[in-house]
């Protein structure tokens, strides 16, 4: 059996990029052409403005409201309308509407979005053309699809202006064609209309057993869950937690995989974690401006479907303590230099410690006791005031009070070049 139905949503979201879209008057739009990291796309049309692999309508999603009952037409068996927390929407078809008493396979969908299996639903048989007119301007209406297609049936839907992905059933089941064509196989997806609209249309191409849908709507909801000003959308680290949203989204993206981020992203302020995602150009990201990393047939993907889900990148308390691994495999220099409380240094202690800690420059360890170093300001050369750049020797660690973080003296290009770097990145010891 092949179904469609399908919700309406709208709303201001509260985020920087939804505040770039300024309406001039019904229908048009004007957008500013910001592109957060850097891969060609502009903040408006890319559906991952940060390149973290997570869409943005899934760090921003908003809250959803449904329409209450739909009435039919009694003069005119095309049309029937309704109300959406206050706001009255008419939704008219080329073809005679029908109705059902519930949304065909209803649990599909995920309980989060609360999506109604009201009675009764509308319900269409036929090739069709469909309209939906608000009673005042309307930004980010949203549509929600279920079982387009079937098992021996390809539908493409096509829309009067470009979609985004909000969910999807993954697998070969949905296919996003276009900026404004998506193709069912016994799909289901969940898309918003980014812009302000008095109304929208979609054509639905390929006759069917029967379709139904619905109408809802959708208020912002804070879009920020650190609070350091910077929206999800466009933040490295959401949580502020150390630890990428890239690599806590919900599927296998390895820190080995990240890249320096393009562009402007960066994390928030007191984030530890680098300026990195998955993608930093226009090369490794598909035509709707997400990563293919992430999506079918991509390296890290587990999904079969475009981009990846939320995973804990909202949750503070799921970051590791660790960044990333340490060494544990291949050749790894031993940490020469170790300062150490427990009283097991040197190559004469079973320990071996600190050059069993593989890689580091440094090692420091106590149950106890605290470690100080000298604390001094930097100059805006990038050296510390009142240390000869004479007496700068590899290795060299002071704390930089002028950018709060720890600095060591070392190189970056296998010794060509040597500077003061900040150390900030947590790490695993291999034993």
């Amino acid at each position: 059996m092949g179904l469609l139905f399908y919700s309406i949503i709208f709303g201001q979201f509260g985020n920087a990029q939804m505040n770039s879209i300024q309406p001039v008057n019904s229908g048009t739009t004007i957008a500013k052409v910001t592109d957060t990291d850097g891969d060609g796309s502009t903040d408006d049309l890319d559906r991952d403005d940060d390149n973290d692999g997570i869409p943005d309508a899934l760090e921003c999603p908003g809250q959803f409201y449904w329409t209450g009952p739909i009435t039919f037409s009694a003069t005119d068996n095309t049309v029937a309308t309704g109300t959406i927390n206050g706001i009255g929407y008419t939704y008219t078809s080329t073809q005679p509407l029908q109705a059902s008493a519930s949304v065909y396979n209803y649990g599909v969908f995920p309980a989060s979005y609360g999506v109604p299996n009201n009675n009764p639903t509308i319900r269409n048989i036929q090739a069709t053309t469909n309209t939906l007119t608000f009673s005042s301007p309307m930004t980010d209406p949203i549509l929600v699809f279920a079982s387009i297609g079937s098992g021996a049936a390809y539908v493409p839907i096509t829309f009067s202006n470009p979609i985004e992905i909000i969910w999807s059933s993954g697998g070969n089941t949905l296919t996003v064609n276009s900026p404004t064509q998506i193709t069912g196989h016994e799909g289901y997806v969940i898309l918003r209309i980014p812009g302000v609209h008095s109304s929208i249309s979609f054509n639905y191409t390929v006759a069917e057993n029967w379709a139904n849908f619905t109408f809802g709507a959708t208020l912002p909801l804070p879009c920020d869950v650190d609070g350091d000003g910077i929206p999800n959308s466009l933040d490295l680290d959401s949580d502020n937690d150390g630890c990428l949203d890239a690599a806590e989204g919900d599927e296998n993206v390895s820190s080995g995989q990240l890249v320096p981020a393009g562009g402007t992203a960066v994390v928030g302020p007191g984030s530890i974690a680098p300026n990195k995602n998955i993608c930093a150009d226009a090369s490794c990201v598909d035509a709707f401006g997400i990563p293919v990393l992430v999506n079918t047939g991509g390296a890290a993907d587990i999904g079969s479907d475009q981009g990846q889900g939320l995973g804990s990148s909202q949750n503070v308390s799921a970051c590791s303590s660790c960044y990333k691994p340490g060494i544990t495999t291949g050749t790894s220099l031993d940490t020469k230099l170790g300062i150490t409380a427990l009283g097991r240094a040197g190559t004469n202690n079973p320990d071996n410690w600190p050059m069993i800690r593989k890689g580091g420059w440094l090692a420091l360890e106590a149950k106890t006791k605290g470690f100080v170093l000298n604390r001094v300001p930097f100059d805006p050369s990038g050296n510390p005031v009142g240390i000869s750049s004479l007496n700068f020797v590899e290795g060299m660690t002071v704390y930089d009070t002028t950018n709060n973080c720890l600095k060591i003296y070392t190189t970056t290009d296998n010794g060509n070049t040597y500077g003061w770097q900040c150390i900030n990145i947590q790490t695993c010891p291999d034993a």
